[in-house]
């Protein structure tokens, strides 16, 4: 009675992982996706790096000073602070957006080997078999 129970859960194995594969699984893979993507776009801080696009690089501001040629100063370090800090933060923004293309990309590839795997794993075996065949004849 044991032996008829377990042979019938193994002949139900197939279909049952059939069935994951095509339904629970790409749930999952898809709460996998946006977990890395939401990942990647904190890491590189993509929203807040916009968001100071134009602030100066790493706050550093000229001091007040009295006079024309004061002003003259703290106005081109003030400039050259915020040219710097654009460049550093759009660099930063475009290796994140980078990132997120590239995660993209590999996923998408991911994804449709494994709408395929299911059909490759047979197709190997019975390629498998028909050389195992040839060779024995």
């Amino acid at each position: 009675m044991g032996y008829n129970n377990r042979m019938s859960h193994l002949f139900q194995l197939p279909f049952s992982y059939f069935l994951w594969h095509y339904s629970v699984a790409w749930v999952d893979l898809l709460r996998l996706y946006t977990n890395l993507f939401w990942f990647l776009s904190h890491y590189f801080s993509i929203g807040i790096l916009f968001r100071t696009l134009f602030s100066p690089w790493r706050r550093l501001i000229a001091t007040r000073e009295r006079g024309n040629a004061g002003l003259l100063g703290k106005l081109i370090v003030n400039t050259i602070t915020r040219c710097v800090g654009l460049l550093v933060r759009a660099a930063v923004i475009l290796t994140g957006i980078f990132a997120l293309l590239l995660l993209t990309a590999c996923f998408a590839f991911l994804l449709a080997l494994f709408a395929l795997v299911p059909l490759i794993v047979p197709a190997l075996i019975i390629s498998g078999l028909t050389v195992i065949g040839g060779n024995i004849a």
